[in-house]
């Protein structure tokens, strides 16, 4: 979400990070006014998320005329508030989840911890400063009321918890780490979840892999099984959509993707929070990994796959819920499919372990 926000004005990333945090609030405010709506499509469509009603216009409008919030010149696909065609498409929930098990989240509350307590890291530069007052307003506070991003209550106080929840609900999958003391982190787990959906996920990429490695394959037997990879994306499209009936879970995936999206932007670069913490590198893993070894929070030692793996993952599943079976062919064939699922069987491969490019073992 952060990322692409930061593609589309001047500046970038670091006119974001200077921005007052009222004005980050706005845009995600005014992303969800003009989220893509189409009413022909069933609620819960990656097209139309959710019918919830954005903060009244006569209420955001003053609020994104205020922070000269607008449509940036040549980028109509992405937003265009003044007509309220919605065009915005957020990452998949697996994008979140596959950051958050980077144990970003974690390591950067330490640093705010650690600036904001005392001098341990040393003094935040002024533009450092911007980043911490941003990070800590939005991402480790309650949001204003009444904004689309306030998915906290007494009902369900703790905001970790409900990423957790989403996460199980939608793929059968808790994060990969627990509290900060070792035990297993609490959270509510529901009854209805997709525990089939990492096993039909992997026989899907396993599928494709046989697809891939038989791509020019002009001559002889040619075990590809077009029938059983339109069955998997069937199987994986029904589950998913099966959890976003009447537009469920929409608010938390937003919330979800938006928060990660800013903690993967501010590793994506020699951030001013990199600078500050002396973290220079030249790939997000590894500057993540040097401010976890500054607040003495491990990061995942495989933090790499989940940061090459997210956004190929996200594009797939969005394909998957939206289009279905007729995605098939374009896994057949060379091109942006095959290529795309080339990376996230390798990723998904080193993250669990299971080759994917191994035939599954038959037990006798």
């Amino acid at each position: 979400m952060f990322r692409r926000f930061a593609g589309k004005i001047p500046d970038g990333a670091l006119e974001m990070f200077r921005c007052h945090p009222s004005v980050l609030t706005t845009l995600l405010e005014v992303a969800w006014q003009v989220r893509a709506n189409s009413p022909s499509l069933d609620l819960g469509h990656p097209s139309h998320r959710s019918d919830l009603a954005h903060l009244p216009d006569f209420w955001l409008n003053e609020l994104k005329d205020a922070a000269q919030i607008q449509a940036p010149s040549g980028a109509a696909p992405f937003l265009d508030p003044r007509t309220g065609k919605g065009t915005v498409l957020w990452d998949h929930l697996i994008y979140a989840y596959m950051i958050e098990n980077t144990r970003i989240y974690e390591i950067f509350q330490r640093v705010l911890y650690e600036f904001l307590y005392g001098e341990k890291l040393g003094v935040p530069t002024p533009e450092a400063q911007h980043w911490l007052r941003n990070t800590e307003e939005l991402f480790y506070r309650e949001p204003p009321p009444f904004s689309m991003t306030t998915i906290t209550s007494y009902v369900r106080p703790d905001l970790r918890a409900i990423r957790r929840n989403a996460y199980h609900r939608m793929f059968g999958m808790d994060l990969n780490h627990g509290a900060d003391n070792g035990q297993p982190y609490s959270y509510v787990k529901a009854d209805a979840y997709n525990n089939e959906f990492v096993t039909v996920f992997e026989e899907l990429l396993r599928e494709v892999w046989v697809a891939i490695t038989n791509v020019k394959n002009e001559s002889g037997p040619n075990p590809t099984d077009k029938s059983k990879m339109e069955n998997l994306v069937s199987n994986l499209q029904n589950m998913l959509l099966a959890r976003r009936e009447s537009g469920n879970l929409s608010r938390e995936e937003f919330v979800a993707v938006a928060t990660m999206s800013w903690f993967h932007l501010t590793v994506s670069f020699d951030s001013p929070i990199i600078l500050a913490l002396r973290a220079e590198s030249s790939s997000p893993e590894q500057r993540l990994l040097k401010v976890a070894q500054r607040v003495g929070l491990p990061a995942h030692g495989l933090s790499k796959s989940f940061f090459d793996i997210a956004d190929a993952i996200s594009r797939v599943l969005i394909q998957v819920e939206a289009s279905g079976a007729a995605i098939v062919p374009g896994l057949l064939v060379e091109g942006v499919l095959q290529n795309t699922l080339n990376t996230i069987i390798t990723q998904w491969s080193i993250i669990t372990g299971r080759d994917m490019k191994a035939g599954k073992v038959a037990v006798r």
